[in-house]
């Protein structure tokens, strides 16, 4: 059930009305970064601090929805990489991301 816009209580599942296969199933890692996005939701903010405060190593948010060739086309492994696309800005000259509103 959606809570928090899109998102579930626990941001582990993601309800976006254009992705035919039903509710999103995001790993720990990709939820703890979109809870991180969701308390900066009203300003961008550094990818440093987005992936410190999920608590991930990465130096990109992107790197945690990365595809590998093997999943490619499996909607459990599109299914976040089209969450990551569809709800996060990237101000790329000034090296900030935010969700989108």
């Amino acid at each position: 059930v959606p809570i928090h816009g899109p998102f579930s209580d626990d941001f582990l599942w993601v309800h976006l009305d254009d992705w035919p296969h039903g509710p999103i199933r995001l790993t720990e890692s990709q939820a703890s970064l979109f809870a991180a996005f969701w308390k900066h939701r009203q300003q961008a903010q550094s990818a440093e601090l987005l992936m410190r405060e999920a608590g991930l190593a990465s130096e990109r948010p992107i790197d945690v929805f990365k595809v590998k060739a093997a999943n490619r086309g499996d909607p459990r492994y599109e299914g976040p990489l089209k969450v990551y696309e569809t709800l996060v800005i990237r101000h790329r000259r000034l090296g900030l991301y935010q969700l989108a509103s």
